[in-house]
This record gives C-alpha cells, sequence and structure tokens, in this order.
C-alpha cells in the first residue's frame, strides 16, 4: 500500500498536467495568427504545471506528511478542474 498511493498521485498529476498544454496549445495557437492573448491564459495553466512539478518533487522526497500533501494535491486538483473548465 506504501508504494500505490504515490503511483496514482504521480499518475493523477501527468494526466492533469497534460490535459493543461491544451490551452497553452490554443495560446500560442492564438498568438501564431495574431491575436490579442491575455495573460491569465497562459500565466494560469504555466502556474498549475509549476505547482505539479513541485508536487512531483515533494511526493519523491516524501518531505511532508502525506495528510498535508493530499491536501495540497486536492487543493491544486480543484484548481486544476476550475481553470479547466473555466477556459472552456
Amino acid at each position: 500500500m506504501d508504494a500505490f498511493l504515490p503511483r496514482v498521485l504521480s499518475a493523477v498529476l501527468l494526466l492533469i498536467s497534460i490535459a493543461m498544454l491544451i490551452p497553452i496549445g490554443s495560446v500560442v495557437i492564438d498568438l501564431a495568427n495574431g491575436a490579442q492573448v491575455p495573460p491569465t491564459r497562459w500565466a494560469v495553466p504555466l502556474a498549475i504545471l509549476t505547482t505539479a512539478a513541485i508536487m512531483m518533487w515533494l511526493l519523491t522526497r516524501k518531505a511532508v506528511s502525506l495528510q498535508l500533501y493530499l491536501t495540497a494535491f486536492a487543493l491544486w486538483v480543484l484548481v486544476a478542474g476550475y481553470f479547466f473548465v473555466l477556459s472552456r
């Protein structure tokens, strides 16, 4: 069980990180077409990806307690989901 939970969490991190590439890709396409793009359209997905990298680092280091990590993970998933739904 100790090895199962980190693998599941890292898989969820990977899937959400890949999903954040969709809004970044649409921003790149809009910029290539010469459209005006507000900074929040590219800054928020990059912040979510940065947070995912930090959370993955913390998961491999086991530097924080599991309860604290799961709380931060749940909040991160909520923020990523909120942005992804809002950006559509």
